[in-house]
């Protein structure tokens, strides 16, 4: 059930926070950031939705269609590309291209705590799993 309760703020936040890079399309140009990263980027932060959508749909007891591998493996190219995008953007020391910065770590702070729910999601499943195993 809470798996639903945090697709539905995923989704919103992947569609609000890729829309706010559109903002700040000029900075990125600006300072070196081509239009392709950005574009992948936003893709990268919709696709958390995908990941989030294979974790909480009731796949898992299916051994090969599990998506807890692949669903950790989508997570990564939004993490390490905001990363990259942010810092540099940091680095550059105007306000309008902190804020273009901010905005790219709010994507990567969005990846890193969706895997940290699905991982938590995990763990707890396997206590409970093992607890009604007990009795």
């Amino acid at each position: 059930m809470l798996s639903y309760v945090a697709l539905i703020f995923i989704v919103f936040l992947s569609v609000k926070l890729s829309f706010q890079l559109i903002k700040h399309k000029e900075a990125f140009s600006s300072h070196g950031v081509s239009s392709a990263k950005i574009f992948l980027l936003q893709l990268s932060s919709l696709l958390y939705i995908a990941s989030l959508v294979g974790f909480a749909l009731p796949m898992q007891s299916l051994e090969v269609l599990s998506p807890i591998p692949v669903g950790f493996l989508i997570l990564l190219p939004g993490i390490i590309l905001g990363y990259r995008i942010s810092s540099h953007m940091q680095r550059v020391g105007r306000d309008y291209a902190i804020s273009a910065g901010r905005a790219v770590n709010n994507i990567m702070w969005l990846g890193i705590a969706t895997g940290i729910f699905m991982a938590a999601n995990i763990v707890i499943g396997m206590i409970l799993a093992d607890a009604t195993e007990l009795h």
